[in-house]
């Protein structure tokens, strides 16, 4: 079968890949799906590479990232193959769990192979202005480093795994676009944004209190501390106060993205305190 282990020198093909369906994602990006789960993503070659499928694994969960097929390479069932071996990947490690959040197009390709839609995101590209500022709540600080175990548990808690490599790389990049919520010593909620060269990334964002105002207070400080600019983010489409917040925003563009579980689900009860994700490629 020709497939193969994506490297660090395929980034450049596979960001042309996103590129091509509009994703933009950039080869840094996808290199930290490498950082996080060397082996977990795959490059279908023929002669040439063909296409690309991404993955990385919390524990018992698996979260496919990228599947993408070139236009030279489609019609060959290249997809099947690449998502079968990364189904393989991922379910060979250990996973009960497989999310992917998917293009409305390949919804059918990922029934076909056991998955089921369990809820949807609506999916903002948001304009960061000038005049959408006020002074941080006085509730809201900078997440130190030793706070991290605490945001892990519960950013563990409401996903339902332990992304606790994912949160600190997070952090480690961006700590002063990391913001917690904290009352009497106890977090209740926490965001996290990063900069990158077309913009800036938001998620994940997390009030344990549901208070459409304290979910408010994380959102402005984060996006105070990040400038102007376009803002990406994703937020479950039944949390209303979440798009209420980031409906305040003029927005460029906006869709709907169906997520995807294989296996036990993921997000379980507390979804509701979920008002962003970390990032559709990262769960």
């Amino acid at each position: 079968m020709p497939v193969r282990n994506l490297k660090r020198g395929d980034l450049d093909f596979a960001a042309s890949l996103t590129v091509e369906e509009g994703w933009n994602y950039t080869p840094t990006e996808i290199g930290l799906m490498l950082d996080l789960d060397p082996d977990g993503s795959f490059v279908f070659e023929d002669e040439r590479p063909l296409g690309i499928a991404t993955c990385v694994t919390y524990g018992r969960t698996g979260v496919l990232g990228h599947l993408v097929v070139s236009k030279s390479g489609r019609g060959k069932r290249i997809g099947q193959t690449l998502l079968e071996t990364a189904i393989g990947y991922m379910e060979g490690r250990g996973a009960e769990s497989l999310l992917v959040f998917a293009t409305e197009s390949a919804v059918g390709l990922y029934e076909r192979h056991g998955f089921k839609i369990a809820r949807r995101t609506d999916c903002m590209h948001l304009k960061l202005e000038a005049d959408y500022r006020r002074p941080p709540s006085p509730d809201c600080s900078h997440i130190e480093p030793s706070d991290l175990t605490e945001v892990i548990e519960i950013d563990s808690h409401l996903f339902g795994d332990d992304r606790g490599k994912l949160i600190e790389r997070l952090y480690k990049e961006h700590p002063k676009a990391a913001f917690k919520l904290e009352r009497s010593g106890t977090i209740e909620g926490f965001i996290m944004a990063r900069p990158d060269h077309v913009g800036n990334n938001l998620g994940p964002w997390v009030c344990l209190t549901g208070s459409k105002d304290d979910a408010e207070a994380l959102f402005m400080t984060a996006s105070s501390a990040l400038g102007e600019g376009t803002l990406y983010m994703g937020a479950f489409s039944n949390n209303p106060k979440a798009l209420a917040i980031a409906g305040r925003l003029p927005s460029k563009n906006h869709w709907r993205v169906p997520l995807l579980v294989r296996g036990k689900s993921r997000y379980g009860e507390d979804a509701g305190r979920v008002f962003g994700i970390a990032a559709y490629e990262l769960g």
